[in-house]
């Protein structure tokens, strides 16, 4: 049997997950002016306000939010801050200038942008990084004569495969806040997982990416 909440739950989510798939259209033809981060307090709202259905509780009550790891949450979003950050302070593009001015052999170059994009990936949120890299990777691309997927995709695949920090990525703060996971164990363990997703990386974008789409 499933929990007699269960239908009032199922129609908050999809009734959020619906507001934002189509919150363009009631952007444009409408008054109203959502954003995702509106549309998630709506939701988490109606959370606090419906009934269970069996007493006078809500679905969720404030004692079932204390519970969360509130601490990974805003660890998760000073990453995104430091990513906004590095990007109203022009570093990122200042560091892409400065490797435009040397002289690297395609592996090295692929390698470097591997590591560096991986690396960034956890302290900064992975697609805010790759909005700011993907215009540095590109010019760098094409000062050094390569084409520009075959820096884009190793800062691309790099940027998704933090394993070292929780802030990395959703899938890493998860983990961690379960409390199973230390974060010397898993720091020590992401960064062996680091390194050989630098080396996969590299090889493939050096050895197979321009076999796969004809790159010159």
């Amino acid at each position: 049997m499933f929990p007699h909440f269960l239908p009032d739950l199922a129609e908050i989510f999809l009734l959020t997950a619906a507001l934002w798939i189509t919150k363009d259209l009631w952007n444009k033809f409408t008054p109203l002016k959502f954003d995702d981060n509106m549309i998630a307090i709506i939701g988490a709202t109606a959370l606090f306000i419906t009934p269970n259905g069996k007493n006078k509780e809500a679905l969720l009550e404030w004692k079932d939010t204390s519970k969360m790891a509130w601490g990974i949450l805003l660890l998760f979003g000073g990453g995104i801050a430091l990513a906004s950050a590095l990007e109203k302070a022009g570093l990122i593009q200042q560091l892409g200038t400065w490797f435009a001015q040397f002289s690297f052999d395609s592996l090295l170059l692929i390698f470097l942008v591997t590591v560096i994009s991986l690396f960034v990936s956890e302290v900064m949120s992975n697609i805010a990084q790759v909005i700011v890299f993907a215009p540095v990777v590109t010019e760098l691309a094409k000062v050094a004569g390569l084409h520009p997927l075959q820096l884009g995709i190793p800062m691309t695949l790099a940027a998704s495969c933090a394993s070292m920090l929780p802030m990395g990525t959703p899938p890493n703060a998860i983990a961690f806040s379960s409390g199973y996971i230390k974060l010397k164990d898993m720091t020590k363990v992401g960064f062996v997982m680091n390194i050989i997703s630098v080396i996969l990386i590299t090889l493939f974008c050096w050895l197979l990416l321009p076999l796969i789409f004809q790159l010159k």
